[in-house]
Parts: C-alpha cells; structure tokens; sequence
C-alpha cells in the first residue's frame, strides 16, 4: 500500500509546562465571577451601611461636642470680655485705681458677664479691691457688693498675683479654691502709657460648667463631663447638684476615686479608627469597659461609647470636653448590618457552589471531547466513540463536526499505514518527514508459488487470504517498532529505525520475522483444519543506508525508503528458496545484520553469495532459534562482522 499525502512540517513538542482542566478553569472561573460580583455588591452594601452607621455616630459625636465646647467658650468668653474691656477703658484713662470710676466701671462689666462670680482689681502689693455677688446658703443672689481694698489674704491668689507679674497678656490662672466653692479665673494688666500699674481678674465658678454638662446631658440622652487633662474631673453633672459639695463630690477629683467606674476606665479605653475623620473633626471615639478597671466594684457586663474632644487656653494643662453612652444604643443598628451581611455571605456561597457545578457540568463535554480527540492523534481510531449530542449549541455543533471527522478518518485510515501516521505524529520532530540518510534495517517478504496458488481461487478468495496473511505481518512488525512500507502483490516491504529513532533496530526486525515465523506456523495448522491451503513464506533482512522521507510529486507523496538497501534485502528473500527451500518461513539476514545481534539470537552461517546487482559477496545466515525473555540465552555461533 502507498501513502499519499501532502509533505508535512511536524512542529518540535513545546517545553512541557503544566496544564489545567478544563473543569477546574471552568469551575474557578464561574465560581471566581460569581464571588467577585456578587462579593463586591455584597461588600459595597455592607461597607456602606457600615460607614453609614459610624457616619451618623461620627455626625452626632461632633454635634454634641460642637455644643458643649460652644457652651463653655460662651461661658469662658464672658470672663474674658469683663477682664478686656476693663483693661481697655483704663488704658484710654476713664478711671482711676480706688476712685468712684473704678467702682462703677467694676460693677458694670460684672452685671454683663452672668457667669462671671466676681471681678478684681489687684496692685503689684497684692492688695485688691473689687465687686463679687452675694451668696446666700451657697447660692448666688445675683445682687453685687464691693468691697474695699485690702491685702490680699489667700495664698493661693497671693501666688497666683506672684505669678502673674511674670506674664504679659491675657492668661487663665491655676483654680483657686475658697469656702463658697473652685472657681478658674482670667486676668489682664491694667497698663497705662506702657507701665503696669495693676491686673483685673475675672473669677468663674466650675459648678456654672458643671450645669452646662447636665444640660447637654438631658438633651442629647448621655452622659457629658469635662476632665482637667485626663486624669481629674472638672465638671460633670454629679457636680451641677447644689449639694454637691455637702456630699463630699469636689471638681478636680482624681477619676480613679470620683466614684464614677466608667470614667474610672477611661486611661484603658480603645480608641476606634471607623470614624470618619472628616465628620467627626477632631473628635477621638473610644470603647470603654468598666469591668477592666474595676474588676472588685463592677458587675455588669455593659460596655460603653466615650466621645471626647480636647481645647486648650483655660490653663496650664488642655480640658477634655467628652460624654459618655452604651454601647447598646448602637449595637442595634449594627447587628442588623451584621445580620443583612450573613445573609448576604450565605446567598453568596450558594451562588458560588452553583456556579461551580454549573462549570463543571459544562466542562464535561469539553473534556469528553479532549479525551476522545488524544485517541486521534494517536491514530488510535478503533478506541474512539462517537460524541453525544448535547443541548448547548456550540458543543452540539462540535461534536457533530468530530463524529463526521471520525468517519473520514476511519475511512481515510484504511489507505495508509496508521502505525506510520502515530510514529510522525509522536516523534513530533521537525522536518522528521523530510528526506534524509538513515542507517535502518529493511525487511522484504514472499508468499512462495503464490501465483500458482491463487489461479486455483476466486479473486475474493485470493483477497481475503492477502488480508489475513497481511494482518499477521503487520502485527508483527507494529508490535516490535517497524513502519510497514508498501505492499508488492504478495510481498510486504516494511524497515526499523524511521521515522523514529528505534535502538536496536536490527534486533527488532529479526524479532519481528521471529514472530511471523510463529505466528504462520500456528496459522498453518488452523489452514489444514479449515480447508485453507497453507503457506510458505520467505523473508529477507538486511542492514544499511537508505534515503528515508517523503518522496514523490507535489500531489502524490509517499513517506517510504529507497537505496541499495532495499535492493539487498529483496535478493536475500530470493535467496531463501535456495537455502532452505522446504521451510514454511525461510529467513534470510545478512552479515550487516547479524553483526549486530547478540547471544539471543542463532545465527546459522550460510556461507557467501553474490546477489544479483552486487559486485561483492555478501555474507549470509539463516535465522534459528530467539531467545525470549522467559528462556535462557543461547550458547551458539553468533556471526562476526565481516
């Protein structure tokens, strides 16, 4: 038989790298959108609700604390504006120290300033004079006394004067205490053509912040204090109640001892960074739990929400304006962001499994037809089956295209050496098909009288004997690595050694016609009990160079051998009648042949003879017994090369 194709350029195999299924691209592909699209929707809508939640705390932290710092800066600012405008109109000389002016101009910033206590005017001696409400019962009447100028008999003012020499401007002065409660307070030079000649000061009681602290309290439903840095109270609304200091609750108690367990907690508070920076303006948003702090007083379980904001201007050290709620106020809205989440996450994950059986029911046809299309290019065509149909009409089309492509090649693959066709594909070298000089081994075989044989027999008779006999060479040869070339009438051309590099090629080839040999010789028993008439085969084997690839016109290429090699192994099949012509399988090798055979093999010498076409002799043996795997070597002649 003749192969007949077009010359074909095998590509060199790729770099081995790794693979993926098609399955496992499908299902992470389809599970990865699904957990991309639906995560990010997920994610989007959680996230937001989440920012909203802590937006909304964030928007009325600062409001609260706009409010309360609003309230002091009001409170304070009266202090400062009586101090001023007192300074003011001394320097442009409406008054004089001790006169009825001073009095009068005393007395009248203090009845605009409400929240201010008293106002004084101090000399560099410490002594002072000024105006102050009158208190009854610790309560403020709101009418004003004055009172002389004396020297000044607290030590804590007479510091705070001594201090004051020392500081120019406008400053807030340490907290001075007396029996009517703790008042901070505010002081300016009276100065006049550059030269001091006294300071006015401004006193606040801390009680009038503590009622600021209980009004913002009730308003906005929490608990509002202010601390003196961050360790002493300096109002809060335990301290607004008049009878506050009866009851021993004094401004600028420490908070560990203030009998307050949350701001007790609050040196151990967890700072928050879910707050939007740009809503809450400088604001800090803090857990408190007071069970941390107070293991031995506190028993319940709740935690707390502090918001605190810190100002400076009022002292040495800066106030921290704050207030305090549960954290139960908010975990509500949280929980239900919290839930919708789970919830969310839970579809997500359904989702996702589905995507991934769907990826991997939709892959299965595609691995189907991978599998099935391995088989072809292995020519392994008998093994494979035709295609299911499938609903999707992409992969339905496919597969109708594939079972018509497996009918063509099945009925292409009887006109050519499919054995060939894998080796080619295998080899996958290229220009593997390209003519080229190889060193091979060539086989040629003969039915002996078969010409005499077959004028007895019909031509389908005379075919179907052809085919069996054919089959049984060609398994032979398939199986031990040889390429079967052509068939010549009777004869088969086969060779060893192309296109793919087979070692031991020679081996090979005399293996192969070892087989044949007894293979016919079974074959030849079941003839005699089946009526077929038997046959003799003859079989020639020679090593040498050939010119192997393809060969012929641009529309007609055969994939064969041609060279002297082919010639001799053709002779020494001829030769076989003569050497041993009542043989069933007569098997002629050469001596090129033989040389390179080992002690597996017997070689029986059969002595030098010219063969038509040569101009030497050539050596000969005939082919005895083949060791196979399972008997010992044989201790025989094996030939030398000649």
């Amino acid at each position: 038989m003749s192969t007949s194709a077009q010359p074909v350029r095998l590509a060199r195999p790729a770099k081995k790298r790794r693979r993926i299924p098609i399955a496992v691209i499908m299902a992470l592909s389809f599970g990865s959108l699904v957990f991309l699209s639906v995560g990010g929707v997920l994610a989007l809508s959680v996230g937001a609700n989440f920012r909203n939640t802590f937006d909304l705390l964030g928007a009325q932290s600062t409001l609260l604390i706009d409010a309360m710092e609003d309230s002091l800066r009001a409170e304070m600012g009266d202090a400062e504006n009586a101090v001023d405008g007192i300074a003011q109109l001394y320097a442009q000389g409406e008054f004089q120290i001790d006169d009825k002016a001073m009095s009068a101009t005393v007395a009248g910033a203090l009845a605009a300033a409400s929240g201010v206590e008293a106002t004084l005017i101090c000399t560099p001696d410490l002594v002072c004079r000024g105006a102050a409400r009158s208190v009854e019962n610790n309560v403020s009447t709101g009418a004003i006394e004055h009172f002389p100028a004396e020297p000044e008999k607290s030590s804590q003012v007479r510091a705070a004067l001594e201090q004051r020499r020392q500081v120019d401007g406008r400053q807030w002065g340490a907290f001075v205490a007396n029996e009517f409660g703790l008042y901070a307070h505010v002081s300016v030079p009276l100065a006049r053509n550059g030269v001091t000649q006294a300071w006015v000061i401004a006193a606040v009681e801390l009680q009038k912040l503590s009622d600021i602290t209980r009004e913002l309290s009730s308003r906005f439903g929490t608990h509002a204090f202010i601390l003196d840095g961050e360790d002493r109270v300096l109002a809060d609304q335990r301290l607004a109640d008049p009878d506050a200091l009866k009851n021993g609750v004094l401004p600028l108690t420490p908070l560990a001892t203030y009998g307050d367990p949350v701001l007790a907690a609050y040196s151990s508070r967890k700072v928050g960074q879910e707050f939007d920076t740009r809503r809450a303006r400088d604001i800090e948003i803090a857990e408190i739990d007071p069970s941390v702090d107070n293991a031995s007083e506190w028993s319940g379980d709740t935690t707390y929400i502090a918001i605190t904001r810190k100002i400076a201007g009022y002292g040495d050290k800066p106030w921290t304006l704050g207030a305090y709620f549960e954290t139960s106020q908010i975990s509500d809205e949280i929980e239900r962001v919290m839930g919708s989440a789970l919830l969310g996450l839970g579809a997500m994950a359904v989702a996702v499994i589905v995507a991934i059986l769907l990826g991997r029911r939709l892959s299965r046809p595609i691995q189907a037809i991978a599998g099935q299309a391995t088989r072809v290019a292995d020519f392994d065509l008998d093994g494979v089956t035709p295609l299911p149909r499938s609903r999707v009409l992409e992969l339905d089309n496919q597969a109708s295209a594939f079972n018509a492509m497996l009918i063509g090649l099945r009925a292409f693959s009887t006109y050519i050496p499919r054995s060939l066709v894998a080796k080619l594909v295998r080899t996958g070298e290229i220009g593997i098909a390209e003519p080229r000089e190889a060193v091979v081994t060539v086989m040629f075989t003969d039915i002996a009288g078969f010409t005499t044989l077959s004028e007895r027999m019909d031509a389908a008779a005379a075919a179907r004997l052809l085919n069996h006999h054919f089959e049984i060479l060609c398994r032979a040869v398939d199986t031990h690595g040889g390429t079967v070339d052509k068939f010549l009438g009777d004869g088969m051309l086969a060779f060893f050694g192309a296109p793919d590099r087979l070692k031991g090629h020679a081996a090979a080839a005399v293996r192969a016609a070892a087989a044949i040999r007894e293979q016919l010789e079974k074959d030849n028993l079941e003839a005699a009990s089946e009526g077929r008439p038997p046959l003799h085969v003859r079989i020639g084997i020679h090593t040498g160079s050939v010119i192997v690839g393809n060969i012929g016109a641009s529309d007609r290429v055969n994939y064969t051998i041609v060279g002297d090699t082919v010639n001799v192994s053709q002779r020494l099949q001829d030769l076989g009648k003569q050497l041993d012509p009542d043989a069933a399988t007569a098997i002629a090798i050469s001596g090129e042949t033989a040389s390179r055979l080992d002690e597996e093999f017997e070689t029986i010498p059969a002595g030098k003879h010219r063969l038509r076409g040569r101009g030497e002799a050539t050596e000969v043996f005939q082919l005895g017994k083949v060791a196979t795997s399972e008997s010992p070597r044989l201790d025989v002649h094996r030939a030398q090369a000649g």
